[in-house]
């Protein structure tokens, strides 16, 4: 009984997965089994939908012993505190189950302290299912290229290291089998070895002398934001040399127009009523020009003369990969920045909210490309977004920089009534 069930429950969540992508093609018979798999297998075909239903069927089967076992542990338990333990004895033997389960069963009933010995196991059923998960999840993050959905995980670093460390500590204190402890402390090793190199070696350039740097304030201020005053009050602080936004809406784009007492110097595009990209420099802009890296969104490109040398700077917002599409968009686009910036002469600065973090490898082989490097390394990840989210933090706003651009530090602003933290960088030439 019990093994039919997992097995029920093993099969259920790939083909349920598989149903609802065949109804969304809107296909029927055999062209609409193999339009499903490819929708699953996003921009990837039919063998990449296969591999995510096998990790599907994988992570089910491993919940169904939990859901089946757990089930029938608690009721007994239950059952234990009114009935006599022989009985129940007998009544299991006679179940249809596997003997491994009868096993679990007696033990539950049979002992005293059954009642802890349950919760116990229950708990441990519980981290076994959650070390498992994150471990398919940290290496799922690898694939990325492969599929929209393994992309998603390779984002979540700081979350599957944060977890596989909980995971460990319960495993060393319940004193459980070695293997769980070294599969928690995998999930911990594969993360950190990802995390840990942005906060080393020590940010270069530390001691450079103050007056020599380029401030740069970079603001996704959220088109549905309506704390303005929060933004400028910010942009006054910090005092930037360059002040770029994203999300500007055309009411944003209005009330950031008090800025020009500040910067003399601005370009502005604006796509839509709710999407557009601004830049507010004290420094003059050259050739100001918006560049088309895909179909979609938009750049804004221009120079700026700093200290003798011109420097280029294009402000970035490729679109959110929630969709197919939109998943294909921005990579593409990130893969035309990258191309792009392998070509200009000048120093250069890429800065904007990139949709992604540093562990994508859609990000990796843009910066590879470009011979582009990251502003945050050395200073650490720092988060941006959501704000709304604090535990889900992931850094996907960025100032990437060519190597003729030194940092000297960079740090997140405070909240200003957006999804995103503001990012705020010092370089020098």
């Amino acid at each position: 009984m019990d093994y039919l069930a997992r097995n029920i429950i093993t099969i259920a969540l790939p083909a349920l997965m598989l149903l609802i992508a065949i109804v969304a093609t809107g296909k029927t018979g055999d062209a609409a089994v193999w339009s499903g798999l490819r929708k699953v297998g996003a921009s990837f075909g039919v063998l990449s939908g296969l591999s995510v239903l096998v990790i599907a069927g994988f992570v089910a089967n491993y919940f169904s012993y939990f859901v089946v076992d757990s089930l029938l542990v608690r009721s007994y338990l239950k059952r234990r505190d009114l009935e006599q333990p022989e009985e129940l004895v007998i009544e299991i033997d006679k179940l249809p189950i596997t003997n491994d389960l009868k096993i679990k069963l007696k033990w539950a009933v049979l002992h005293s302290n059954s009642k802890i010995i349950g919760l116990k196991y229950i708990f441990l059923k519980w981290f076994i299912l959650a070390a498992i998960v994150d471990s398919v999840l940290s290496i799922a993050g690898y694939l990325g290229e492969f599929n929209l959905l393994f992309e998603l995980n390779s984002h979540f670093k700081l979350q599957y290291m944060l977890i596989g460390i909980s995971i460990f500590i319960f495993f060393a204190l319940v004193r459980s089998k070695k293997i769980w402890l070294l599969v928690s402390a995998f999930c911990i090793i594969i993360n950190l070895a990802e995390i840990v190199p942005w906060y080393f070696p020590a940010p270069a350039l530390a001691g450079a002398a103050p007056g020599q740097n380029l401030r740069i304030l970079h603001s996704n201020v959220l088109t549905s934001n309506q704390r303005y005053a929060d933004v400028i009050s910010l942009v006054k602080r910090e005092q930037p040399d360059i002040a770029v936004f994203v999300e500007v809406s055309t009411v944003w784009a209005k009330k950031l127009a008090v800025l020009s007492e500040m910067f003399p110097y601005s370009s502005n595009l604006q796509e839509s009523e709710r999407f557009g990209s601004a830049i507010y420099s004290k420094l003059p802009l050259e050739n100001a020009s918006v560049k088309a890296f895909s179909q979609q969104r938009k750049s804004l490109s221009a120079d700026v003369k700093f200290q003798g040398k011109t420097i280029s700077l294009i402000l970035v917002h490729p679109t959110v990969p929630i969709k197919q599409q939109s998943f294909i968009d921005r990579n593409q686009q990130l893969a035309a920045i990258g191309e792009y910036a392998a070509q200009v002469k000048n120093p250069l600065i890429v800065v904007g909210d990139f949709n992604t973090t540093m562990w994508s490898p859609f990000y990796k082989n843009m910066v590879k490309t470009g011979k582009l490097h990251n502003a945050r390394s050395g200073f650490g990840i720092l988060p941006t977004w959501p704000t709304f989210m604090p535990l889900a933090y992931i850094p996907i706003d960025h100032f990437l920089v060519s190597k003729e651009i030194g940092v000297l530090n960079i740090h997140t602003g405070p909240k200003v009534g957006s999804d995103h933290l503001p990012l705020i960088t010092d370089l020098v030439i």
